[in-house]
């Protein structure tokens, strides 16, 4: 609507979906014309958002921006972006999906050529990961190393022995997974996650978390 030469608001770049991992920062982004002065309000769910410690609301040269440091699952919903004045208003919406932290297990062949031990990467570096066999939480002796390099969780078998055979789960809390490892010459069921190695050496060949 337009009375004289006083536009009404009109987003011009509207919100878009968005979709980001859970720790991530969430920037939702959109610009608006129409005759000053132009009020802005967020809201999520249909409850109004402010600034806050942990988000961020903007409005400058008619670009409006509510950015959010580190979403969690409680930030995923609906977003809209009103912009009104003396005229009329416009709004925009942006449907956010916060992604959970997901493991999935590389193939054997993979990993090989890389160091000898279990791997297990993550979308952010802050974050807790606890190491389990057959239900076991695993934790540091002679013979298990456990260490953190960056986005990295690694657990290292200094020397591969029968005790060592078994299921080995890597835990974030939201999300598990499993693999076996397994002694060259000992059954194995042949799933792709399996991990084989010689006995009383180094481990050559190991796994890999994934998450995305």
């Amino acid at each position: 609507m337009q009375q004289g030469d006083t536009p009404a608001p009109k987003f011009d770049v509207r919100l878009e979906p968005a979709s980001v991992n859970e720790g991530e920062k969430l920037s939702l982004k959109c610009h608006v014309s129409g005759s000053a002065p132009l009020s802005i309000q967020w809201m999520k769910d249909r409850r109004e958002l402010k600034s806050s410690g942990n988000t961020k609301i903007t409005f400058v040269g008619g670009m409006a921006c509510l950015e959010i440091s580190s979403v969690s699952k409680t930030d995923a919903g609906d977003y809209l972006c009103k912009a009104s004045n003396a005229i009329g208003s416009d709004f925009c919406k942006s449907r956010v999906t916060v992604r959970g932290n997901k493991i999935t297990v590389a193939k054997p062949e993979e990993a090989i050529a890389q160091p000898p031990a279990l791997v297990c990467e993550l979308s952010k570096a802050v974050a807790d990961v606890k190491w389990f066999k057959d239900g076991k939480e695993i934790t540091p002796s002679k013979n298990i190393a456990i260490s953190t390099d960056g986005k990295k969780r690694i657990l290292m078998v200094r020397k591969a022995e029968k005790a060592n055979i078994g299921a080995y789960t890597c835990d974030c809390g939201s999300d598990k997974t499993t693999a076996n490892l397994n002694i060259e010459g000992k059954t194995s069921e042949g799933h792709e996650e399996d991990v084989g190695m010689k006995e009383s050496c180094d481990i050559k060949i190991f796994f890999i978390f994934k998450y995305f």
